[in-house]
């Protein structure tokens, strides 16, 4: 298999009223990409929208997803890039990498799989190679729309890939290290022109706000958009807004809704959070339905509701109360008892459950005790 990065050049924008947008690991979660791009006010055909990869896997409408990207593709100026996920349509063309294509596949929600519940198979009753012909013939022109995605896109203006560029030049010298490379935020190297990203969840980059909005290091001059829509909970999905020197954010996400009955003012706080890459924890204590754990990331020790326990780690996690003004809007995100887990401005909070008109639904509730935090 060729491994070279594939690079296709953007022409400049010539309309004045025309924006650059950009939308990052969508996930196959359609009904939030429609959401967003309502709220950005997007105009197919005048504005250029960028899709910096990972359209598919792990989301709920995968195959839809798909289609309407494909559409949106041949009938706008909308220009895709493949990301890590979108590369198990190469695995199924090829026959490529067939245990860990299976592997992959049968642990999370995939488009792959979406398609063989269409045919009515089953990759656990036959053989890979079978499964994938199966797939290939009656899917062909999606399949073939995503493994031929570009892995960089270069405007006069920006560059623009999945996770990473090593230089500005050649840009990689291996497809891979485009698609996969984590915090690339963190990176030495410093660029001429803006390099917008996705693939690693920006609040992976807090650890004391949990924060899921764009970043931007002017130093580097890099862009990280992924919102952590799909992969998080508390996850949204973002679009950063390019038009002429003006820059601007918008994102969404498919929580329910709260309204702020009263103003809140935690005053001056020592904030922390858990992060998915600092996870690991050792359980020191348990009561009711709360744990005292110790972090060696953080140094310290907390009480965490059980909830947010998985197999020794904690993620998501945060002790930062949220301040608020009554009638504005925040999306919950779990309950436990008197306390709610919210997100307010891309940000991620707790708030007294007297605070806020909650919606009926009870999905969210759960019965930890919130002590501790």
């Amino acid at each position: 298999m060729n491994r070279s990065v594939v690079v296709h050049a953007l022409p400049e924008l010539t309309d004045p009223e025309a924006r650059e947008i950009v939308i990052s690991d969508i996930h196959g979660n359609l009904a939030v990409y429609q959401q967003l791009l309502k709220k950005c006010r997007y105009r197919h055909g005048v504005d250029r929208l960028i899709l910096a990869g990972d359209l598919v896997e792990k989301g709920p409408e995968n195959l839809a997803l798909l289609r309407f990207v494909m559409e949106q593709v041949r009938t706008g100026n909308v220009w895709c890039l493949m990301g890590n996920c979108d590369f198990t349509a190469k695995n199924v063309l090829f026959s490529y990498r067939l245990p860990f294509l299976r592997s992959v596949i049968t642990s999370r929600q995939s488009l792959i799989m979406e398609m063989a519940e269409a045919l009515d198979i089953d990759p656990a009753g036959m053989e890979m190679d079978e499964f994938c012909h199966r797939i290939r013939q009656a899917f062909l022109p999606e399949l073939q729309f995503l493994a031929d995605l570009p892995h960089v896109l270069v405007s006069p203006d920006r560059i623009y890939a999945h996770a990473a560029i090593m230089d500005e030049e050649h840009f990689g010298s291996d497809f891979r290290e485009v698609m996969t490379t984590p915090f690339f935020l963190h990176t030495d190297k410093q660029f001429s022109k803006p390099v917008v990203v996705g693939h690693m969840p920006v609040s992976e980059y807090r650890n004391r706000v949990i924060d899921f909005s764009p970043v931007f290091d002017p130093a580097r001059n890099i862009w990280s958009i992924d919102g952590g829509n799909v992969v998080k909970r508390s996850g949204q999905l973002n679009a950063v807004i390019f038009q002429g020197r003006n820059v601007t954010t918008v994102s969404a996400d498919d929580l329910e809704q709260a309204v702020v009955l009263k103003d809140t003012d935690p005053g001056v706080q020592i904030p922390f959070a858990m992060s998915w890459n600092h996870r690991d924890i050792s359980v020191l204590d348990h009561a009711g339905e709360q744990s005292l754990v110790h972090s060696d990331w953080l140094r310290r020790s907390f009480w965490v509701p059980d909830a947010f326990l998985q197999s020794g780690s904690v993620s998501e996690y945060t002790n930062y109360r949220m301040p608020a003004q009554a009638g504005e809007r925040v999306s919950v995100v779990l309950r436990c008892q008197d306390q709610v887990l919210v997100k307010h401005n891309s940000i991620l909070g707790w708030m007294e459950a007297e605070a806020l008109a909650l919606p009926e639904s009870e999905d969210n509730d759960t019965e930890q005790e919130p002590a501790g935090m």
